[in-house]
């Protein structure tokens, strides 16, 4: 199976999602975040490249996410901004204490796309993806730039939750 090595927090979005927190009234002029139960999950990943020809869609891949993060500004700009996403909803998955260099789970690849309704599309080619399938560990694994083969991965190892 394949990998693609994304950037935090990037590959959280896809693989775990960013649960949607609700500010609540604690009654005493304070507040607390709650879980809503709602996730939002990334659907699309962007690439300035399309789909290899060798590769067969749709297809399932690892998901790497990388030892770089991006800038936390352009994730807020783009998460709070463009999606209208709660800043608290975002913060735990952008944290340094979040595994990098690893394999945190696998999803399908089932199109490449130009255009798309999904919010989290932006730039000239999406990958959209379904079926995203954490790990109960993150997997030690370099990245590589593109698709590339990882060393191999137990199914001990997957620990698919």
């Amino acid at each position: 199976m394949k990998a693609l090595s994304i950037r935090p927090p990037w590959a959280y979005y896809i693989v775990y999602g960013i649960t949607y927190g609700i500010s609540v009234d604690n009654g005493d002029g304070t507040t607390r975040v709650e879980d809503s139960g709602k996730v939002i999950i990334k659907d699309i990943e962007n690439r300035d490249w399309p789909i290899p020809q060798w590769f067969k869609l749709p297809q399932r891949i690892y998901i790497h996410v990388s030892k770089t993060q991006d800038n936390f500004d352009d994730v807020v700009d783009f998460t709070v901004g463009k999606l209208k996403l709660p800043m608290f909803s975002i913060l735990s998955s952008y944290s340094k204490l979040l595994p990098r260099g690893a394999i945190i789970g696998e999803v399908d690849i089932v199109e490449c796309v130009t255009q798309s309704k999904s919010p989290w599309f932006v730039g000239d080619y999406g990958f959209v993806l379904k079926n995203p399938k954490p790990y109960d560990k993150p997997i030690p694994c370099k990245g590589k730039l593109g698709f590339f083969e990882p060393d191999s991965v137990s199914t001990t190892q997957r620990g698919v939750k």
